[in-house]
């Protein structure tokens, strides 16, 4: 038999085939070893999910916390499909499928890359794939791996369902429910390996050259914002701002949230166009956007519509994360200073206080500095919009902070308050550093491409589209944050959330085998 070995930083598939005897043991599941024995006159897919890189987390998959290697999928859907050419347009039909169910807990450990889990999947004597010689036919093998309850799961069940027919790139859009809570994305993986003719002697081979090699990887993006000492007052209002009613000024506190922006997003993914060359983090990188928008987003079917803080100033913006202050800082700014960090933490002694809370919960499993806010989203990855800002970071107030009338002054102040109900109090732009490799370093390189429902990418051209600094696309399996946090439990030696007290630019990194790290900016 010639077994295929094909490995993966992500997800890994590898593919052997035997000689043209059978066995009568159709679909036997042999995980008794890493190391799946040669066994003559069978033909066997392997699967591999390598945990290498960031821990991202959604709703229903794992929740994305930091920046460390994790996965978390329920399920892993493979099928063989048969390439046959034709005029006008090739034919392209399912001959042999496994779902492979429970995936975490019926695959196995292996080592290679230093973690991941790998699962034997063997074809009987009624699903393998036999040798023509009068055949132009190719194969390509198909995976896609997801959680049972994912944002995904209207589409992914038709495909999870399929065994044989016709088949098609998969393509999933969110709902407007997913939307309005805004649940843009699960972590998923998906790749292909195509070009696959059949021996005599029944193996495989890529006709096209190259390694037996199919690797899944994340088919959508990260971003998380990882800040400390949030100011509580617009520019130039400081003094008014703590010199309210304590009370009142307690109330609008709890009121205050971080919420960031963007000036584009997409509610439907398209599993295709893989990048199948990339095997580790900053090499063999691609910017690869796998998005579309299907419907026009508003206050009606999204709730995610808003605006940029500028004057006067007409583009809409999209809600990616909120964070609502009140629920890290529930006493609100005990120290006075108008800031929200690490002295509200800790009392006059120095020791922890009730006053910093994670809404995520304590624990070894997901911790951060005291002190600290946190979020974090997977998002179904989206061009840049020309000549405009991609992200903003906003500080908005959702409930008025009123002014103190002085002695004797009988005059209403209801109607001026210090701070109005929905004021943006402060904003930041976000930038990709000028040094980045996302903005290339030619005109030729500086361009994404788009993967159209076809599974053909297709790239951008025109000064409009280059990638700028300021203006860049969102792209699919590279991790966007701002402030470091390397692992779900807190790191004094590692965590560093962005200080928003200062003026300084903050800067966002993609790590693990996400392919890349960016360091970009705030200011």
């Amino acid at each position: 038999m010639r077994k295929i070995n094909l490995f993966s930083a992500a997800v890994l598939l590898a593919l052997g085939a035997s000689v043209a005897s059978c066995s009568d043991e159709s679909g036997l599941v042999d995980n008794s070893k890493v190391e799946v024995p040669e066994l003559k006159g069978e033909q066997e897919v392997v699967l591999k999910v390598a945990s290498a890189g960031d821990g991202l987390v959604s709703r229903a998959g794992r929740p994305l916390y930091s920046s460390e290697a994790a996965q978390k999928i329920d399920k892993v859907k493979i099928v063989i499909v048969k390439c046959e050419p034709g005029n006008p347009s090739s034919t392209y039909t399912v001959v042999a499928s496994k779902l492979i169910e429970d995936w975490m807990n019926v695959s196995q450990d292996y080592a290679t890359g230093g973690h991941g889990k790998q699962y034997t999947w063997r074809l009987g004597a009624d699903e393998k794939l036999q040798y023509n010689e009068d055949s132009n036919d190719t194969y390509m093998v198909y995976a896609i791996g997801y959680t049972n309850a994912g944002l995904y799961k209207t589409e992914l069940d038709k495909f999870e369902k399929l065994t044989t027919g016709d088949f098609n790139w998969v393509t999933s859009a969110l709902t407007a429910e997913n939307l309005k809570v805004l649940d843009l994305g699960e972590e998923v993986f998906a790749g292909s390996l195509e070009n696959l003719t059949i021996d005599k002697d029944g193996s495989f081979t890529i006709t096209t050259g190259g390694e037996n090699v199919l690797t899944l990887h994340r088919q959508v993006s990260g971003i998380t914002g990882y800040f400390t000492n949030v100011p509580t007052f617009p520019a130039g209002s400081q003094d008014k701002v703590l010199n309210a009613d304590p009370e009142k000024y307690k109330a609008y506190i709890q009121g205050l949230k971080l919420q960031l922006v963007s000036s584009n997003a997409n509610d439907q993914i398209i599993f295709a166009g893989f990048n199948s060359s990339f095997q580790e983090t900053g090499k063999d990188v691609k910017y690869i956007v796998n998005g579309s928008q299907t419907i026009s987003w508003d206050s009606n079917n999204g709730g995610l519509k808003t605006k940029f803080d500028e004057p006067n100033q007409s583009i809409d913006a999209y809600k990616i994360y909120e964070i609502n202050l009140g629920s890290w800082f529930p006493q609100g700014d005990t120290s006075g200073d108008g800031y929200l960090g690490t002295l509200d933490a800790y009392d006059e002694q120095g020791n922890p206080n009730d006053n910093w809370v994670s809404p995520y919960g304590s624990g070894n499993t997901v911790d951060f500095q005291p002190g600290s806010v946190f979020a974090g989203k997977f998002v179904i990855p989206f061009t840049k919009v020309p000549n405009t800002k991609t992200l903003e970071l906003q500080l908005v107030a959702t409930r008025e902070l009123p002014a103190t009338a002085s002695t004797g002054d009988a005059t209403s102040l209801a109607d001026s308050p210090i701070v109005a109900e929905g004021t943006i109090i402060k904003s930041w732009r976000i930038n990709l550093s000028s040094t980045d490799e996302q903005l290339g370093t030619t005109a030729a390189s500086n361009h994404v491409e788009v993967v159209n429902a076809n599974g053909i990418p297709a790239v951008f051209d025109g000064n409009g589209y280059e990638e700028k600094y300021d203006s860049y696309s969102i792209v699919r399996n590279h991790l966007y944050g701002v402030g470091v946090k390397s692992t779900d439990g807190y790191d004094p030696g590692k965590d560093k959330p962005e200080d928003l007290s200062k003026g300084q630019t903050l800067i966002l990194k993609v790590n693990d085998n996400w392919e890349l790290i960016h360091k970009m900016e705030i200011e």
